[in-house]
């Protein structure tokens, strides 16, 4: 931990006022995630310290247990107590949300001034929520401008500088410090692979070549009598997948001005892009492997039972908590059954750049606390392997120096640290091509398009967000 510097005199007056804030946050809905809903008070302690509140999504106020994997979950208040331990110098208090929807309430709290400090992932929305921790960082002597890359790894260094063609003038900007970094990965289900006497996936296959496993074990399974399916996909987090056929390349600016975007080279180039017709025919192939309810989202109920009828499961972004589950509850029965592999990745990478960066808020009572509670939390081992292995299984830490932490312990999860280290996509802006994305791959899981439609509609989609930009930013079309 950081060392302190000292108290001032002015903390001690302080511990006779009665400092007291009413903090009403969250719904019924959030109550149900175990979120304060009703009223929090939040006060200077006895003692003077001051209060930090920070918001942290989908904690729950009781301890719970997973009926399948036996794991247990700590609750907010053993979260709290925690930090307060490890922070001993300011009085840290935890709010929290429900994850569905977050993004909204978090933008609703911090705006009302709810809460000092909050967390952000890639929302362009940032520089309205989130003071810029430039000034903090240029005059620090134990985080700054100078020492980033020998704490971080390079990725989540390179992804501190805000860069969006939305908000050009907040350009290079550092609004948050890395705590994790999402990793997801692709699961499946060896026993179907033996079944079937199919060659189980591995990590020097393509993606296409993943596809092709899923069409072999689509249909009735040769020991079973059953009916299998080869894959099951899910809309979110699957325009990531593109970037295994380098349908996307990173695009670099200091100005992030939406002129500076190339038409021909970024945008004009898909109506005749190999890599995004061969993405969308490869997706198109992999919704055919599916149950029929994959459109509305369904058709994966039996995943990591006994009953299991899918061979493959590309809805990484949610089914590697639930892998993960299993993994750090040493469920070596689940786990010697489901096993996992790393994403494919194409020319520029393939990794989702999904760094959990915390920020101190625009209306934080005392942002300079805010900023000492920052700096020990992004760079405390135990508070970070803490927040991992209780809360964000499916996450890993941020930092370049991770011996020592528990969670690295697993085999697994050195191997994806080693494997974000190597693989991330960085760029400057993806949204101009990610949003289009999005909405193709939800029209191809109802079987809406060909290939050749896919692409045509994928150009059209990117031209016109990149043409609305431009119209917001007065340049001419």
């Amino acid at each position: 931990m950081f060392k302190r510097a000292k108290r001032m005199a002015a903390l001690l007056t302080a511990a006779a006022m009665a400092l007291t804030l009413t903090a009403c946050f969250g719904s019924g809905d959030n109550a149900g995630q175990g979120g304060k809903s009703a009223e929090t008070t939040v006060t200077a302690d006895k003692s003077g310290k001051e209060t930090v509140r920070m918001i942290i999504p989908g904690l729950s106020e009781n301890s719970t247990v997973d009926p399948v994997s036996g794991l247990e979950t700590k609750s907010l208040g053993e979260f709290q107590d925690f930090l307060n331990a490890k922070i001993p110098d300011y009085n840290i208090e935890i709010l929290t949300i429900a994850w569905d929807g977050w993004i909204q309430s978090m933008e609703a709290m911090l705006t009302a001034g709810e809460a000092d400090m909050g967390i952000f992932t890639n929302q362009e929305a940032v520089p309205s929520w989130y003071m810029d921790l430039t000034p903090y960082l240029e005059k620090d002597e134990e985080i700054n401008l100078n020492n980033l890359s020998d704490l971080f790894i390079d990725p989540a260094v390179y992804y501190t500088r805000y860069k969006s063609f939305n908000h050009p003038e907040e350009s290079g900007n550092i609004y948050g410090l890395p705590l994790t970094i999402a990793c997801n990965m692709i699961t499946y289900d060896s026993q179907l692979f033996k079944e079937w006497g199919v060659e189980e996936p591995n990590e020097e296959m393509t993606f296409s070549q993943l596809v092709d496993l899923a069409e072999k074990m689509t249909g009735t399974n040769p020991v079973t009598g059953k009916k299998n399916y080869g894959a099951f996909i899910f809309h979110e987090w699957a325009e990531w997948y593109a970037l295994s056929y380098d349908v996307a390349k990173p695009f670099t600016s200091d100005t992030m001005n939406i002129s500076e975007l190339d038409m021909d080279e970024y945008v004009e180039s898909i109506k005749t892009s190999p890599e995004a017709k061969a993405w969308f025919t490869d997706f198109i192939r992999l919704v055919d492997c599916c149950n029929e309810a994959v459109a509305t989202g369904d058709g994966a109920d039996n995943w990591l039972t006994e009953d299991n009828d899918t061979a493959i499961n590309f809805d990484c972004n949610n089914q590697t908590k639930a892998y993960m589950q299993y993994v750090y509850a040493g469920d070596s029965s689940t786990t010697d059954r489901y096993k996992a592999v790393m994403i494919p990745e194409g020319t520029y990478g393939a990794s989702f750049p999904e760094f959990f960066r915390l920020a101190i808020a625009k209306n934080a009572k005392n942002p300079d606390a805010a900023w000492e509670v920052i700096k020990d939390m992004v760079t405390n081992k135990e508070i970070i392997d803490f927040y991992l292995t209780n809360y964000a299984r499916d996450k890993i830490t941020c930092l370049k120096d991770s011996s020592g932490m528990t969670m690295m312990d697993y085999e697994i999860n050195q191997k994806r640290l080693d494997y974000q280290q190597k693989n991330m996509f960085t760029t400057d802006d993806y949204w101009y091509w990610r949003t289009a994305m999005q909405t193709i791959d939800n029209q191809l899981l109802s079987k809406q398009y060909t290939a050749d439609q896919a692409v045509d509609a994928y150009y059209n989609e990117v031209k016109t967000w990149v043409e609305n930009i431009k119209r917001q930013s007065g340049d001419s079309l």
